[in-house]
């Protein structure tokens, strides 16, 4: 088990946004429509939240290795949204404390542990 912080910033795109909702089959016109967004005010199309808890079982997957698969336990909130342009950066520390934060605010806290 990692006893370190580890920590990966992705830079958000639409067409990040878009891949995943091909793949998912998540249709909703929040996280294409940059206008609807807008007028619903939010900075813009909104990811896909299951895109940033993906993000974090990456980083748990290093800190625990093959262990999480078999036991790992995930907890996650989210806080605010991400939009095309934020730099997310995805944290877990060494007691397991998950967050994602833009440049503008965190958007997602948790944990990471294993059972």
């Amino acid at each position: 088990m990692a006893d370190k912080t580890l920590q990966k910033t992705i830079p958000q795109t639409q067409a990040m946004f878009d891949k995943y909702g091909e793949l998912n089959g998540d249709n909703d016109i929040i996280h294409y429509d940059d206008a609807y967004a807008k007028e619903r005010g939010f900075r813009g199309t909104l990811g896909h939240g299951l895109m940033y808890t993906g993000y974090v079982c990456d980083l748990a997957a290093k800190k625990y290795g093959a262990d999480w698969h078999y036991r790992g336990r995930l907890t996650v909130k989210y806080v605010r949204g991400v939009c095309p342009g934020d730099n997310l950066q995805i944290t877990i520390d060494p007691n397991g404390k998950v967050e994602c934060k833009s440049q503008f605010d965190t958007t997602l806290v948790g944990s990471a542990t294993l059972a």
